[in-house]
């Protein structure tokens, strides 16, 4: 007998490209892309196809997907609650700044983020749960669609390790690069399955 497979959401993660200004921990809202990074983008997109784009509302991921969703003719929505962790007083502080004046705050970002604050910012706790609630109400309201989150890579760590049913210290060991795209499946009984990870420029021919 054949086996019937069972309806799912297809979600792609598709992290922001290079910005304008390097080596930063967590660039401020208004950062934009890059040429390069614009390129990038356009490159790692090219051979998909979506029902509905969502978008974090900063800058650096904003403007591509407004972009993107008039070349390919679909829903654009922008999404408050999948912008970047707010990194309180780092945001726009270069990492080897913070590394050395506060090491051991950011040591603990890597080491124990489970248990990590942002000086004068968010909680990984607070964040995960911002997130994770922001793609239950997606998932609700585009089921069974194909989905293009474009996004940060902390949103992308705090997905996969919901989605794995792994800590964020886990998630840490994934390498997400600029423009580069993951995919989940997301099944009626809330199940997830990981279909692709860390897809970057011609890789993307397959999608």
């Amino acid at each position: 007998m054949k086996s019937i497979r069972k309806p799912f959401t297809t979600i792609d993660l598709l992290r922001h490209g290079a910005t304008n200004t390097s080596g930063l921990l967590s660039a401020h809202a208004d950062e934009a892309l890059s040429k390069q990074g614009f390129a990038d983008l356009k490159n790692a997109t090219e051979h998909g196809n979506w029902d509905v784009i969502i978008t974090s509302p900063m800058q650096r991921c904003h403007a591509f997907a407004k972009w993107l969703a008039v070349q390919n003719n679909c829903l654009v929505e922008v999404e408050k609650q999948i912008k970047e962790m707010d990194f309180g007083r780092w945001t726009g502080m270069p990492i080897a700044e913070i590394w050395q004046n506060e090491p051991e705050q950011l040591k603990q970002l890597w080491q124990q983020p489970d248990d990590f604050t942002a000086p004068d910012g968010e909680s990984i706790q607070d964040f995960r749960k911002r997130v994770l609630k922001a793609m239950t109400n997606i998932m609700q309201k585009h089921e069974n669609k194909v989905i293009l989150i474009v996004t940060h890579t902390g949103v992308i760590r705090a997905i996969l390790a919901n989605a794995l049913d792994i800590s964020m210290k886990s998630a840490l060991k994934f390498s997400i690069e600029y423009a580069s795209l993951s995919r989940i499946h997301c099944y009626p009984d809330k199940e997830y399955s990981l279909q692709l990870h860390g897809l970057y420029g011609n890789d993307h021919t397959h999608l």
